[in-house]
């Protein structure tokens, strides 16, 4: 059984720790409010802009073959299939699940994919690459380690041109993205996307504001290099939502664990203190029976 001087040292420590955890969750709590506005603030461009991209596609002049392209009549590719998954973790922990469920998720998507895909990962974020380094059976490809910190479209606009390179020069026929798609403050979706080539079919059936625009769009100086503007603006509007909806993410997962880390620190703190004052308690009264008894023993003499 610890003594009282551990038990009031452990106390001093565990208090410690929760003016720790509630200054994070402070911290985490103004860092997801500035990412909420962010990502709430974007998301309508990017559907708008996928919207008019899949418009565009529909107009005399737009390249059909646009190597980023695959329309719907695209035949399916022979054999299996070369695939980068894009995993967008964390640089840092003390997020909760946040990390986890990513892991769990590229792992589960890759087992499922198995028997049709050769698929190769990339990271942004260390605790992804630091994750699946030790684990031979997921080939690696490249860590972008710049990425990191707040959010910046020239970060997604990096990260875009790196993975369009790969699939124009032929290393890959697809790239995937796993990420956390973000609901809520406590809540976090797994999401995998397809990011390239992009499907002009889904794009026009997720974008309805697209079919309003049949017949009054006009589109100038040239259709096709309107297009193309179009189809390398598309393409970075859409990482950097990913990169925004995974960062709002890991701030709301980050403030929920540090408030639950808050509580737990508090229950400890409650439990420590009721045993320290038993045993102070049992203390005195033993100090006082031997008081008594030596008093007692003096009397009898």
């Amino acid at each position: 059984m610890p003594s009282i001087k551990d038990l009031k040292k452990r106390i001093g420590t565990v208090k410690n720790t929760q003016q720790t955890t509630r200054a994070m969750k402070m911290v985490s709590a103004a860092k997801l409010r500035r990412a909420q506005e962010a990502i709430t603030a974007n998301r309508p461009y990017a559907a708008q802009l996928r919207s008019v991209l899949a418009r565009v596609a529909q107009e005399p002049g737009a390249s059909a073959e646009h190597p980023l392209i695959r329309s719907e009549a695209a035949a399916p590719a022979e054999g299996r299939k070369r695939v980068l998954l894009l995993v967008v973790s964390s640089d840092r922990g003390l997020c909760g699940g946040f990390n986890g469920n990513i892991f769990r998720g590229t792992q589960r998507w890759v087992r499922q994919n198995a028997s049709a895909m050769d698929v190769t990962l990339a990271f942004v974020g260390r605790k992804g690459f630091e994750y699946f380094r030790s684990k031979k059976e997921y080939p690696q490809g490249q860590y972008f380690s710049e990425i990191s910190g707040k959010v910046s479209f020239a970060q997604a606009r990096k990260l875009s041109d790196a993975l369009i390179q790969d699939f124009v020069g032929g290393s890959f026929d697809e790239v995937h993205v796993i990420y956390n798609e973000f609901r809520n403050a406590v809540s976090q979706r797994v999401v995998v996307e397809q990011f390239l080539p992009l499907d002009m079919g889904t794009a026009a059936a997720t974008g309805a504001s697209a079919v309003e625009l049949a017949g009054l769009l006009i589109v100038k100086p040239d259709t096709g290099a309107v297009f193309a503007r179009l189809v390398e603006k598309s393409f970075s509007t859409q990482i950097f939502r990913v990169l925004l909806d995974s960062q709002a993410s890991e701030h709301g997962a980050r403030m929920s664990a540090m408030e639950n880390a808050t509580k737990n620190a508090g229950e400890m703190i409650r439990r420590l203190t009721l045993q320290f004052n038993k045993q102070r308690q049992a203390s005195i009264t033993k100090e006082l029976l031997e008081i008594i008894s030596g008093s007692e023993s003096q009397k009898a003499q």
